[in-house]
């Protein structure tokens, strides 16, 4: 890998599964908006469709370098000097949002499938296998992306389905609506925009490796809204069986709910099934941080093989996911107070923005220039 990257071959379809798994992620595993309660569907209406203009903004800036990564963007915008310390920002900030969410899959496995097991052992266990898929490369995640989306839809609808005939639920509690229009402000702005769909700025490291910069635009957009109904199906469900209270105060309101199936007193402890989908989620998304993170590596420095750098980027992530917290209640209130101001926002959202301004300004000067390109 250089500078830029050399395209290889994926199709729509199998972007579009590795785009919906990446954002699924672990936004699956904690419930999406549940500070607004029983408003948290309309949080995450409103969260979807900014977030659909969001996604529409970066894959714009693919549209205008179609040739070009993350990195040489930044260059070829700020100059060699600034575009050359954004990149090593946005190399870090990968490398610690992998192992934040590698955080997030040793606490679930340690509270639920591997309570005797060191959390720095679990953690361990899931980067190996996220350090052998970065190695194999984008296309054989993408493959296993096809694969495993149709697991995810099957297991979802027939977790729903089994909830539902459980007969514990109450949609009474989804009203009244729309009584607090500050708590779905704050929990839209900017939480439930960096979250899912900021994040897809990510694949600009590696976007000239999956597909046409139009493909892309349209995997990105559809893989957006499916994700914005899933969880807004989501939220339905879990407020309708929790109530509006529990599911915004529940550390895992998802998994809570679906603790509650009971079918005839045969089907129940459903947990190992409900944890899979979820760490299925949040492995994806390891992966696709830690490819962004070397893909950008070797960009930067100019590295033939971003296999060469796996293995680091990998001990880096580790490090970084034992280290970086003493407590899943620390890491929960770094995570939901200080990351999405402090590195989501301005460097997922706002700089891409930025960039597309940037570009469309340099583009319309060059076209009103004598001999400029219409």
């Amino acid at each position: 890998m250089g500078g830029t990257l050399v395209r290889m071959s994926l199709t729509p379809w199998q972007t579009f599964c590795l785009l919906f798994i990446f954002q699924l992620g672990t936004t699956i595993v904690f419930g999406f908006a549940g500070g607004a309660k029983q408003d948290a569907w309309l949080a995450a209406l409103i969260s979807t469709l900014i977030g659909c203009g969001v996604v529409w903004c970066i894959a714009k800036v693919y549209e205008q370098h179609p040739k070009h990564n993350w990195v040489a963007i930044l260059k070829l915008t700020f100059g060699s000097w600034v575009g050359h310390l954004l990149a090593m920002l946005y190399i870090l900030a990968l490398i610690y949002e992998a192992g934040r969410i590698l955080r997030d899959l040793g606490e679930l496995m340690t509270t639920f499938l591997l309570p005797r097991t060191p959390i720095g052992f679990s953690m361990f266990l899931v980067l190996v296998l996220v350090v052998y898929a970065a190695n194999a490369g984008i296309e054989r995640m993408a493959r296993l992306a096809e694969v495993s989306i149709w697991f995810i839809f099957i297991f979802l609808l027939l977790l729903l389905a089994l909830l539902l005939s459980s007969g514990v639920n109450n949609f009474g509690w989804l009203l009244p609506m729309a009584t607090d229009w500050k708590h779905i402000a704050v929990t839209v702005f900017p939480l439930g925009l960096t979250t899912t769909f900021g994040e897809t700025i990510v694949f600009a490291m590696m976007w000239t490796l999956t597909v046409g910069p139009k493909d892309f635009r349209r995997s990105a957009l559809f893989s957006s809204l499916a994700v914005g109904l899933v969880f807004i199906l989501l939220d339905l469900i879990a407020v309708g069986t929790l109530g509006p209270q529990m599911f915004s105060r529940a550390l895992y309101p998802l998994l809570s709910t679906f603790q509650l199936i009971r079918v005839a007193d045969f089907i129940d402890n459903l947990d190992p099934a409900v944890v899979s989908i979820f760490i299925t989620g949040g492995m994806f998304k390891v992966f696709a941080y830690a490819y962004a993170a070397c893909a950008g590596i070797a960009a930067q420095w100019h590295i033939r093989d971003h296999r060469a750098i796996v293995v680091p980027v990998g001990t880096m992530i580790l490090l970084t996911a034992i280290y970086t917290a003493k407590s899943i209640s620390s890491h929960i209130f770094v995570g939901l107070k200080w990351v999405p101001w402090v590195i989501e926002l301005p460097l997922f959202v706002m700089l891409p923005i930025v960039v597309l301004a940037i570009g469309t300004v340099k583009k319309q000067l060059q076209s009103s220039q004598p001999g400029g390109k219409p």
